[in-house]
């Protein structure tokens, strides 16, 4: 009983198979699409690297006190703009105010003994060594007030440069110590657009070269050349830093905005370029265009984008020269179906 039911299953099985194969023989074959072929040539174009990077105020200047003292008053505020020069701040002075006469009064005591001791020493009255001790004192009571004189001086803040203030680190009645930072200035009528380079690359740039900083927030170009690559790479991503300086005038482009450089070297290279509209971008944003093969049947190949001229024309590796690319009619294209030119 059950070698008769194994027989018969087995004979199901045989039955099914030979009509799916009939069925596969008889079914008509798909259509040929038709589409418009682009043959890969030799082409040349203008060498040029592009990099993510960020815009850097030209200088950065942290100003301090020189003297310890409490706020007295605060004459600037953040995102302020200020001359080289302009009081940003001052301590209460009093006290160097009173080293300051007491240090001219000892001073004036001196000199006073300077030139009466001097017309005794030129006498020969008074021996060599109690005037070098004379001269010793005025030369002490002199310096003595130039140091105060600079205390007071130092109890005034001036900015060091032009710019604007990006931080205030004090207030009003706080106690300031030397060397502990009170406000921090950016220079920005100069900036920088900085990247990181990689090291296959930096080789190639050299200073001067031209290049176009792109700021998404502002939509706008803006055309500097390089002016710092530097010569050591970080430990980490081994890259190295390289920096455009742009004219910034206007105070349009800020610290921290993000730039797209274009810098060309001013060299041509062999480059392959297809038309924009053959890229085909999959669910995973993966770039792939189709190409035909020897019987004419579709073949997708991944390729990467390395740049868009002003043609509208894609830059990309991953084909070869001869590639016969489809530029139109590629959207209804599957893998290893059947193509036929357009007329």
């Amino acid at each position: 009983m059950k070698q008769n039911l194994s027989t018969a299953m087995t004979m199901i099985v045989v039955a099914t198979s030979l009509i799916a194969c009939r069925q596969e023989e008889t079914a008509p074959p798909a259509k040929p699409v038709k589409v418009n072929f682009m043959e890969i040539k030799n082409d040349s174009h203008a060498q040029e690297f592009t990099y993510s990077g960020t815009i850097e105020p030209e200088n950065t200047a942290l100003v301090s006190f020189a003297v310890p003292g409490v706020i007295d008053n605060i004459l600037v505020e953040e995102g302020q703009f200020v001359k080289k020069g302009q009081l940003l701040a001052n301590i209460d002075d009093t006290e160097y105010h009173h080293a300051f006469v007491i240090a001219s009064a000892g001073l004036t005591q001196a000199e006073d003994m300077y030139r009466r001791l001097t017309s005794l020493y030129e006498k020969g009255s008074l021996p060599e060594k109690d005037f070098i001790d004379v001269q010793t004192k005025l030369a002490q009571a002199s310096a003595n007030r130039e140091i105060n004189a600079k205390h007071i001086r130092d109890s005034k803040l001036v900015a060091p440069i032009a710019g604007i203030i990006s931080k205030k680190m004090i207030e009003r009645g706080s106690a300031v110590a030397p060397a502990v930072p009170a406000f921090q200035i950016v220079k920005t009528d100069k900036v920088y657009a900085r990247a990181a380079v990689p090291e296959s690359e930096v080789g190639k740039l050299v200073n001067g070269m031209a290049s176009g900083v792109f700021v998404k927030t502002l939509n706008e170009t803006f055309y500097g050349k390089i002016t710092i690559i530097n010569p050591q790479a970080d430990p980490v991503s081994k890259t190295y830093d390289v920096k455009v300086k742009l004219d910034n005038t206007s105070g349009r482009l800020l610290p921290g905005m993000i730039a797209d450089m274009a810098i060309r070297t001013g060299k041509n290279v062999d480059v392959i370029r297809i038309p924009a509209k053959a890229i085909v971008r999959d669910a995973d944003d993966i770039a792939y265009v189709f190409i035909t093969n020897d019987q004419n049947k579709a073949v997708r190949k991944r390729v990467e984008v390395k740049g868009i001229t002003g043609e509208n024309e894609i830059i990309v590796t991953g084909l070869n020269i001869g590639d016969k690319v489809v530029v139109e009619g590629q959207s209804r294209l599957k893998e290893g179906i059947l193509l036929v030119a357009s007329l």
